[in-house]
């Protein structure tokens, strides 16, 4: 069994200047684990450049509030996610003189960090948690909830930590990637409320199941891109070596991510 920290992934195009994919709060014990990611001149330095937002969930944001000793770096993400991170005033913390924060609209190209260029993409999901007012809307396509797209020169990788359906232009932006990083939160649609962990299913959520007709295998069968579940839920069995469902995952040619996973492209 493997017990993951909460989802952030870190890039860099040349090994100095880094970019994080949402600040998770497990971001503290994440930049303490990863050397490339430790001071290296100055009191208050840091190699993270950029921190590129998918939503303003908990998972996604809280991480912000470990990176607020005083070193120079940006935030982007959609006018939706950033006018969460405006609302809250916790987030006041973190020095407008030294933290900028930039919109990002869908489909505009960004430079986040030498080397690298981003996109923004809408992908079905829904408003986070401590925003709902009765039942939300499940499923639509708005900045609430996004994937990010990063170019490497030749090299494309996309980034879907949270996703409630896979429409046709997602799966044609899928198909264009040589990596995709995808929500792989619940292994059955169930398994919260089976497993007595909590009382919604993981669609309500905002997140498809992996198994099933209507699931993410089945999805996203035919990509030619290697294949990574990410944001995994610790009760979701492709977790455990072995299990039935993780060797289903592994035959449909899937990987499982795992803290300090490194991918070189």
């Amino acid at each position: 069994m493997k017990f993951c920290t909460q989802a952030s992934v870190a890039l860099s195009a040349d090994g100095v200047h880094w970019v994080l994919l949402n600040a998770s709060p497990d971001l503290r014990a994440q930049v303490t684990a990863t050397h490339a990611l430790h001071p290296r001149d100055g009191l208050r330095d840091s190699p993270i450049e950029t921190v590129v937002l998918t939503g303003g969930e908990i998972d996604q944001v809280a991480g912000l509030l470990d990176m607020r000793e005083r070193q120079a770096f940006t935030v982007c993400g959609t006018a939706e996610t950033l006018g969460m991170l405006r609302d809250n005033p916790m987030f006041d913390v973190l020095a407008p003189d030294l933290v900028k924060r930039r919109t990002v609209p869908l489909g505009d190209r960004f430079v986040p960090a030498a080397g690298l260029e981003a996109e923004l993409f809408a992908v079905p999901g829904k408003v986070p948690l401590y925003l709902e007012r009765g039942e939300p809307e499940i499923g639509g396509e708005t900045g609430a909830n996004v994937g990010i797209e990063i170019v490497a020169g030749a090299v494309r990788l996309a980034y879907v930590p949270g996703a409630a359906a896979v429409p046709p232009a997602l799966k044609a932006r899928l198909a264009r990637a040589d990596i995709v990083l995808f929500d792989g939160t619940l292994y059955s649609d169930d398994e919260m409320i089976r497993t007595g962990t909590g009382q919604k299913t993981g669609r309500r959520m905002g997140h498809m199941p992996i198994e099933g007709p209507d699931g993410s295998l089945a999805a996203l069968d035919g990509l030619s891109a290697r294949r990574i579940y990410i944001h995994i839920n610790n009760t979701n069995p492709i977790l455990v070596d072995g299990s039935p469902e993780r060797r289903t995952v592994e035959a449909a040619g899937w990987e499982v991510a795992a803290d300090g996973m490194e991918i070189v492209l």
